[in-house]
């Protein structure tokens, strides 16, 4: 239904979604999240990967402390989901896309 309304694999299955997916996690698509719950899976899906990042060529090195790393996190980690999730609310709007619970259970599982 998204790749008919113009929306592209890549972008209605996003590596971070089709990685939980594999991991057995049961999430719905991206478009089809709330904002808080958008939010919260990408602003930590980037704040664990960035932070380890910054810490192994960055952080380790300046000598920063625990508290400065995780203040650090946390706010890139916030910053980017909630841009992640106004950009997937107005996508949503955008493309006039349904409520979830409009779908029946095999049109879910694919």
């Amino acid at each position: 239904m998204l790749s008919a309304r113009g929306l592209s694999r890549h972008h209605t299955e996003p590596l971070l979604f089709r990685l939980l997916w594999k991991c057995g996690v049961r999430v719905r698509p991206p478009h089809f999240l709330g904002f808080a719950q958008i939010a919260g899976v990408y602003g930590t899906g980037f704040a664990c990967a960035w932070g380890v990042f910054m810490w192994v060529l960055v952080w380790s090195q300046q000598g920063l402390d625990f508290k400065g790393v995780a203040l650090r996190t946390a706010g890139a980690g916030a910053a980017f989901g909630l841009m992640m999730a106004w950009f997937y609310t107005r996508e949503r709007r955008e493309f006039a896309l349904p409520a979830w619970e409009s779908f029946s259970q095999e049109e879910r599982t694919g």
